[in-house]
Parts: structure tokens; C-alpha cells; sequence
């Protein structure tokens, strides 16, 4: 189906069209039998892919009579299945992002072309992928093509409807019922860890239910890496509230508008990546600055103790003797101590440029507004 909002007046947001696909058909529904091309999408393109691309182009027609547009493309199981293809093909020719439900399907990045699959992996945002830990995986899909969303502990095969608010997952709500979702912060993880064992609880008398809790909490940082800070999280929801509210003072989303929210999503992950970045290398720094100080200790320790054993020889004596041995300042501390300099460097570097990204990132969102006095209006208060 077709689906475009309407506006405050009445009138219909043909600029903000989104197409949706349903999943499988089972045995006696009406339309066309999807048993079948659900087996023929395991090892390639489903072949209502084909049906999916006519009613696409049929609403890009109808569409441009009203100078309207397609922004967003969806699809839930054997039809999330083929959302690679319809982003790689058609997303990046018209421009809309594309949105999969736990897709059914192996081998769909083969079914696209050389340039397709370079497309899709310079742009994964594209493509947001919502995959559960369901019998879809069965599939044999891919976990690495676009922006994986994986859902651990629901194991139903859904679209996860009842827990979205606007465009984001609600993962209070999520952790209420013992799932995982990615960027969640402690406090939720923690939740979502004691609530899903309470359910899959070990009933032995004797088991450590604390420990349970904590093999759990493993499985989601071995799966995510690292928690999200409240801060993310808080972000990530004014965002929602954001694209909320400029849907609904009317007359859509304009061109500045998309801009915006576009622009406040990046910087929200940039300083997410750079957070991350952040904790992942302090123990990084401390351990090349630590082999610094080791290695200027170490040459000192050498002077020393060979200076002793070699008391009744000259200065020269003592250093030649330890050349010799390949023990000498250079060796023991200019070139370690050179080549840890240059990982520290890059380290810096790296959080320089994410600094140096965000800053970019809020010039460009303090431009729009400033040159927009609508949208300036819109975000007074908010």
C-alpha cells in the first residue's frame, strides 16, 4: 500500500509518500500464494520483487501528477527480504530510505549489481534493517549489509509495531519485556537482562540467579559492543519529538526541515561514535604511555646495573659493550618509544577529527535555521 500524511487543513503531504509491503501470504489468504517465493528467496530474489517494482512505479506516477515523492520504502519478512534490492536499485535512484522487518532471504547482496553493492556499502543508513533473533534467520540472511538492527530475546517473527513510538523503538518498553536492542543505556541492558531470565529462569534451587543476570548482560556487549549513555538516549528521543512536531504544525516536512533533522541524527551519532571511541582507547593510551615510561626505565636500569658490573671500565667501554649486545638508547628507547608515539598520534588524530566533524555538523544546523525563518518559528520552544 501507498500511505501519505494529511495535512492540518486537510489537504494531503504528497511529498512525504511512504510504500509498504506485507509479508508472506499463508496457505488460503487472499492474493498470491507466497509459500512458494518465500522457498525461491532463500538462495536469491523473491519473485514478488517484480510485482513490488510495478506497484512502485505506478505510485511514483501517480505521484508526479501532484509533484509529490516516494521518502520511504518498507517490508516485512519475505518482502524485508528484497528491501536490499528495491534500496540499491530504486533508493538510490529516487532517493527514498528504505526500511526492512525481520527480512527473509539468503544471498540478496548477490542479487544486486557491482555498483549496486558499492552503493550499499558507502551508504548502509539507506537501508535500516530490524532483524530478530526469529526463525527468519533460517533464511540464511545476512547480519552485515546496511544498518542491522538486531533484536535479541523477542524470538517472535514481527515488526516489532508495539514498541515503536514515531520512528524509534522504545526501549524502556523493550527492556520491560527482557529484549535487547542496540543502543541502550546500563540501566536498561541491566533491566532487559533481569527480566529475561525471570522468564527463561533456571529452576534449580541452587543456581546463582545474579550470575544469570550477569551472562546475560555478556550477550548483549559481545553482540553491541558497548552501552549507550543517558545522554544518547535523550537525544535520540528529542529527535523523535522533533520530527514529530514539524510533521505536525502542517504542510509536511520542508526541504531545510529533512536537512535538519538529517543533520541533528548525524551529529547525535557522531558524538555516540565518539564516546564510544573515547572509553574503547583510554586503556589504549595508558598502555603505549605506560611502555614509554617502561622503556625510558628500562634504558636507565640497563646504565645502571652495567655501570655497576663495570665499574673499572671507561664510560665508552660500557657503552660499546652493551652495542655490541644490540642494548643501546636507540634500541631500547627511541624506536619503541617512536612507533608508540605514532599510534597515540593516530589516536588523537581520530578524536580530533570526530571534535572537528561535530563541529561541522552544528554549523550547518545553526545555517539552516538561521536561514530559515519558518523553521526557526517551528523549533522556537521545543
Amino acid at each position: 500500500m501507498a500511505i501519505a500524511p494529511v495535512n492540518s487543513d486537510g489537504t494531503v503531504d504528497y511529498n512525504n509518500c511512504a510504500v509498504v509491503y506485507a509479508g508472506t501470504n499463508t496457505w488460503g489468504e487472499t492474493g498470491r500464494n507466497g509459500a512458494l517465493t518465500a522457498v525461491g528467496a532463500i538462495d536469491g530474489l523473491s519473485s514478488e520483487y517484480y510485482d513490488a517494482v510495478d506497484f512502485l512505479k505506478a505510485t511514483q506516477g501517480k505521484l508526479a501528477k501532484k509533484n509529490g515523492k516516494i521518502t520511504d520504502v518498507a517490508g516485512f519478512s519475505q518482502s524485508g527480504g528484497y528491501m536490499m534490492k528495491m534500496a540499491a536499485k530504486y533508493g538510490q535512484a529516487i532517493g527514498f530510505k528504505t526500511t526492512s522487518f525481520d527480512d527473509w532471504g539468503g544471498s540478496q547482496f548477490s542479487t544486486l549489481s557491482k555498483p549496486q553493492q558499492i552503493w550499499l556499502i558507502a551508504n548502509p543508513a539507506m537501508l535500516t534493517r530490524y532483524q530478530n533473533d526469529s526463525w527468519a534467520d533460517l533464511s540464511r540472511r545476512d547480519h552485515k549489509y546496511g544498518n542491522i538492527q538486531g533484536i535479541i530475546g523477542i524470538g517472535d517473527h514481527n515488526t516489532l509495531s508495539k514498541y515503536f513510538s514515531g520512528n524509534a523503538l522504545e526501549l524502556d518498553s523493550l527492556a520491560k519485556d527482557g529484549i535487547f536492542a542496540p543502543n541502550m543505556t546500563k540501566k536498561q541492558v541491566e533491566r532487559a537482562a533481569k527480566n529475561w531470565t525471570k522468564k527463561h529462569r533456571n529452576w534449580d534451587p541452587f543456581a546463582n540467579h545474579d550470575a544469570e543476570i550477569a551472562e546475560r548482560i555478556k550477550t548483549y556487549l559481545n553482540r553491541y559492543g558497548t552501552y549507550a549513555t543517558k545522554a544518547y538516549g535523550l537525544q535520540m528521543k528529542r529527535l523523535n519529538q522533533l520530527r514529530s512536531h514539524l510533521l505536525a504544525s502542517g504542510g509536511g516536512i520542508s526541504a531545510n526541515g529533512k536537512i535538519y533533522l538529517d543533520s541533528e541524527a548525524a551529529r547525535i551519532i557522531v558524538e555516540k561514535a565518539a564516546t564510544d571511541f573515547e572509553i574503547a582507547t583510554e586503556s589504549i593510551l595508558k598502555v603505549y604511555q605506560n611502555a614509554i615510561r617502561h622503556a625510558q626505565d628500562l634504558w636507565q636500569d640497563t646504565l645502571t646495573e652495567s655501570r655497576w658490573m663495570g665499574s673499572l671500565l671507561e664510560e665508552w667501554e660500557i657503552m660499546a659493550c652493551l652495542s655490541d649486545m644490540g642494548a643501546t638508547q636507540y634500541t631500547i628507547v627511541t624506536l619503541p618509544c617512536q612507533n608508540y608515539q605514532v599510534k597515540i598520534d593516530k589516536i588523537i588524530n581520530m578524536a580530533y577529527n570526530f571534535n572537528a566533524l561535530t563541529n561541522k555538523i552544528n554549523a550547518k544546523i545553526t545555517d539552516i535555521v538561521a536561514r530559515d525563518s519558518e523553521l526557526a518559528q517551528q523549533l522556537r520552544g521545543i
